[in-house]
Protein backbone atom coordinates (compact mmCIF):
# COMPACT_ATOMS: atom_id res chain seq x y z
CA UNK A 1 0.00 0.00 0.00
CA UNK A 2 1.81 3.46 -1.02
CA UNK A 3 1.74 6.15 1.39
CA UNK A 4 -0.41 8.72 0.39
CA UNK A 5 1.07 12.05 0.57
CA UNK A 6 -1.30 14.65 2.17
CA UNK A 7 0.74 17.31 3.13
CA UNK A 8 1.34 17.90 -1.50
CA UNK A 9 -2.33 17.56 -1.71
CA UNK A 10 -3.18 19.91 0.27
CA UNK A 11 -0.84 22.29 -0.99
CA UNK A 12 -1.98 21.53 -4.35
CA UNK A 13 -6.14 22.06 -3.34
CA UNK A 14 -5.32 25.83 -1.71
CA UNK A 15 -2.88 27.05 -4.26
CA UNK A 16 -5.89 25.99 -7.13
CA UNK A 17 -8.28 27.64 -4.80
CA UNK A 18 -6.09 30.79 -4.61
CA UNK A 19 -5.31 30.69 -7.99
CA UNK A 20 -9.16 30.76 -9.52
CA UNK A 21 -9.82 33.63 -7.33
CA UNK A 22 -12.17 31.39 -4.86
CA UNK A 23 -10.33 31.48 -2.25
CA UNK A 24 -8.92 35.13 -0.24
CA UNK A 25 -5.29 35.53 0.76
CA UNK A 26 -4.96 36.84 4.27
CA UNK A 27 -1.53 37.62 4.18
CA UNK A 28 -1.09 39.95 1.14
CA UNK A 29 -1.47 37.50 -1.96
CA UNK A 30 1.46 35.49 -0.59
CA UNK A 31 0.89 31.45 -1.35
CA UNK A 32 2.55 28.87 0.32
CA UNK A 33 4.07 26.53 -2.05
CA UNK A 34 3.50 22.52 -1.88
CA UNK A 35 7.22 22.26 -1.12
CA UNK A 36 7.06 24.98 1.99
CA UNK A 37 3.95 23.00 3.30
CA UNK A 38 5.36 19.40 3.25
CA UNK A 39 8.29 20.57 4.43
CA UNK A 40 6.52 22.08 7.43
CA UNK A 41 4.43 18.42 8.13
CA UNK A 42 7.56 16.15 7.51
CA UNK A 43 9.19 18.23 9.76
CA UNK A 44 6.38 17.70 12.36
CA UNK A 45 6.33 14.42 12.23
CA UNK A 46 10.50 14.20 12.53
CA UNK A 47 9.62 16.53 15.82
CA UNK A 48 7.16 13.48 17.34
CA UNK A 49 10.70 10.72 17.01
CA UNK A 50 12.73 13.35 18.54
CA UNK A 51 10.41 13.98 21.19
CA UNK A 52 9.49 10.33 22.06
CA UNK A 53 10.81 9.61 25.94
CA UNK A 54 13.21 7.12 26.44
CA UNK A 55 12.27 3.39 27.11
CA UNK A 56 11.86 2.43 30.78
CA UNK A 57 13.35 -1.19 31.50
CA UNK A 58 11.90 -2.96 34.24
CA UNK A 59 13.75 -6.42 35.61
CA UNK A 60 10.49 -9.10 36.70
CA UNK A 61 13.04 -10.94 39.26
CA UNK A 62 16.56 -9.47 40.78
CA UNK A 63 18.53 -11.50 38.34
CA UNK A 64 16.20 -11.95 35.40
CA UNK A 65 16.50 -9.46 32.30
CA UNK A 66 15.75 -6.36 31.82
CA UNK A 67 12.70 -5.55 29.86
CA UNK A 68 11.14 -2.35 28.39
CA UNK A 69 7.81 -2.35 26.50
CA UNK A 70 6.81 0.35 23.96
CA UNK A 71 3.11 2.34 23.37
CA UNK A 72 3.00 0.03 20.04
CA UNK A 73 3.08 -3.09 22.28
CA UNK A 74 6.90 -3.76 20.84
CA UNK A 75 9.35 -5.00 23.62
CA UNK A 76 12.77 -4.82 24.16
CA UNK A 77 14.79 -7.13 26.40
CA UNK A 78 18.32 -7.30 27.52
CA UNK A 79 19.78 -10.81 28.80
CA UNK A 80 23.23 -10.79 30.48
CA UNK A 81 25.20 -14.07 28.78
CA UNK A 82 28.39 -14.90 29.78
CA UNK A 83 29.64 -11.07 30.54
CA UNK A 84 28.31 -9.63 27.64
CA UNK A 85 24.57 -7.86 26.86
CA UNK A 86 22.54 -9.29 24.46
CA UNK A 87 19.67 -6.68 22.57
CA UNK A 88 16.62 -8.17 21.50
CA UNK A 89 13.55 -6.99 19.68
CA UNK A 90 9.98 -8.66 19.65
CA UNK A 91 12.65 -11.67 20.43
CA UNK A 92 14.87 -11.22 17.49
CA UNK A 93 18.20 -10.83 18.18
CA UNK A 94 19.99 -7.00 17.43
CA UNK A 95 23.60 -7.18 18.84
CA UNK A 96 25.42 -7.64 22.06
CA UNK A 97 27.26 -5.49 24.15
CA UNK A 98 30.09 -4.86 27.43
CA UNK A 99 27.91 -2.52 28.81
CA UNK A 100 24.71 -1.90 30.13
CA UNK A 101 24.41 1.71 29.42
CA UNK A 102 25.76 1.10 25.83
CA UNK A 103 22.92 -1.44 25.12
CA UNK A 104 20.39 0.57 26.90
CA UNK A 105 21.40 3.68 24.35
CA UNK A 106 21.63 1.41 21.62
CA UNK A 107 17.74 0.00 21.82
CA UNK A 108 16.42 3.51 22.54
CA UNK A 109 18.15 4.43 18.94
CA UNK A 110 16.77 1.09 17.67
CA UNK A 111 13.45 2.07 18.86
CA UNK A 112 13.32 5.52 17.34
CA UNK A 113 15.02 4.47 13.70
CA UNK A 114 11.72 2.28 13.82
CA UNK A 115 9.17 4.84 14.14
CA UNK A 116 10.70 7.27 11.72
CA UNK A 117 10.56 4.01 9.44
CA UNK A 118 6.80 3.11 10.37
CA UNK A 119 6.65 7.10 9.51
CA UNK A 120 8.12 7.11 6.19
CA UNK A 121 11.27 9.75 7.64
Amino acid sequence: MKQKDLAKEYALARLQGRLSGNEISFSESKVFTEEDIEAAFNAGRESVVESLPELKWKRVHKDGPYLAVTVFNWFYRIDFVYNEFHLFCNGYFISRYLSLSDVKKSANEHYKKQIKQALGL
